[in-house]
């Protein structure tokens, strides 16, 4: 749940935005504390990518505002080889620092500090254009922690990985957000991708329908709340069966043992 005392990194206040005659975001009110992880979910067409791009400032609503207060705000977009400019991963890293103007020793500061960060230390000199899927969405990330970036907005960040790509990539979020204080806006259509997120809210018809719930909770309300588009991902899934049973050990495989145990008692 949010708390009030916190100190807000990105407002959004009767934010309305329409393509043409299309409206696709209508009268949008949220808060976002500093250093907290929010997730924001919702099927395809319900808003998620100009919202993201309203909060990092590619666009700017036709009503009301988004007040990032002060803060730098990076964007890593769903696919993210659409942000990677140069042909080595040092190069692309250094090229937001560049254009800011810093110091070469700066630079290779930065470069040393955001490949730590996101755990890419050996490719830093691989050509962009031989890595995976992962791997691009690692030095994405780099990118915009080379540019100290507080917020973190991810548009569908994990929706071309593989499954191994994804967790580590979801493990990488969690510690930008629990060790380094980033702020992060996971906006995204895979309910399971926001489990490690502080307070979730739902976005759909352009509008926030649901808020400040967890990923677990909100799992349970997908069908009454008829979200069609909406994934809960298996491990989800599974975890709201094991909750159903009170079986509620955060450790899948010792969940599943004590499951085993439960079914065998109850076979005739």
């Amino acid at each position: 749940m949010i708390r009030q005392e916190e100190q807000s990194a990105v407002t959004l206040s009767s934010v309305t935005f329409s393509y043409g005659l299309r409206t696709v975001l209508k009268g949008i009110d949220f808060d976002v504390p500093a250093g907290t992880y929010c997730g924001i979910v919702g099927p395809n067409g319900s808003g998620k990518t100009t919202l993201a791009y309203l909060i990092s400032g590619i666009i700017q609503p036709q009503v009301g505002s988004v007040d990032t207060h002060g803060l730098r705000v990076g964007l890593v977009l769903s696919n993210p080889a659409n942000q990677i400019v140069s042909l080595v991963v040092e190069e692309d890293i250094a090229f937001g620092p560049e254009n800011r103007g810093l110091s070469s020793p700066e630079i290779h500061e930065r470069i040393d500090y955001a490949l730590g960060a996101v755990h890419g230390e050996d490719l830093r000199f691989a050509l962009t254009s031989a890595l995976s899927g992962g791997q691009l969405a690692k030095i994405a990330y780099a990118g915009q922690i080379a540019l100290d970036a507080d917020v973190l907005v991810l548009d569908e960040g994990t929706v071309m990985l593989d499954p191994l790509s994804r967790d580590v990539l979801l493990k990488t979020i969690r510690e930008l957000n629990k060790d380094l204080g980033k702020t992060i806006i996971h906006i995204t259509h895979r309910l399971e991708d926001l489990v490690s997120a502080d307070f979730v809210l739902v976005i759909g018809d352009g509008a926030i329908i649901m808020r400040d719930l967890d990923a677990l909770s909100l799992a349970r309300m997908l069908n009454p709340l008829d979200t069609t588009g909406i994934e809960p991902g298996p491990c989800l899934a599974y975890r709201v069966f094991l909750d159903d049973l009170a079986i509620e050990d955060q450790d899948l495989e010792k969940a599943t043992i004590r499951l085993a145990g439960f079914l065998r008692k109850s076979l005739p």
